[in-house]
């Protein structure tokens, strides 16, 4: 059975940033997901978008070419949010207001739900928040 895994901006953060409070973790993490062969993994155009754009901002526009690279050379399913879950990621944000929970978050969120898919390879609580599974070193 495939272990389904979505990817969020927050770690695609941590393994591009040395200085990032969460590289470590984010690298023994993903060099777990890249040996185990039963593990699936999923982001979104909108995951990406917000990763380029927040690596363009910190770091030289040559590093985030480089971040769009290397996501059309790892095995990764893009998801596509559609004007349905987005409608419906605008409730959610409605509903959890005072928890400042990025649109592109509510997307992934619905995404999830909508391919079955439990675990997260995030370090933002919000995850938790919404019943998701964060991934450690063990997995």
């Amino acid at each position: 059975m495939a272990n389904k895994i979505f990817i969020d901006t927050g770690a695609f953060i941590a393994l591009n940033d040395k200085s990032d409070q969460y590289h470590l973790k984010a690298t023994a993490i993903f060099k777990k997901l890249l040996k185990d062969n039963s593990s699936v993994l999923f982001t979104s155009n909108l995951v990406i978008s917000e990763t380029y754009t927040r690596i363009l901002y910190i770091s030289k526009p040559e590093i985030a070419i480089k971040f769009l690279d290397i996501i059309k050379q790892i095995s990764i399913s893009i998801l596509y949010s559609d004007h349905q879950i987005e409608n419906k990621s605008i409730e959610f944000l409605k509903k959890y207001k005072n928890e400042k929970i990025s649109y592109t978050d509510a997307v992934s969120f619905l995404l999830m739900k909508e391919n079955k898919i439990s675990k997260a390879f995030a370090f933002d609580r919000h995850f938790l928040l919404a019943d998701y599974i964060l991934l450690d070193e063990t997995h």
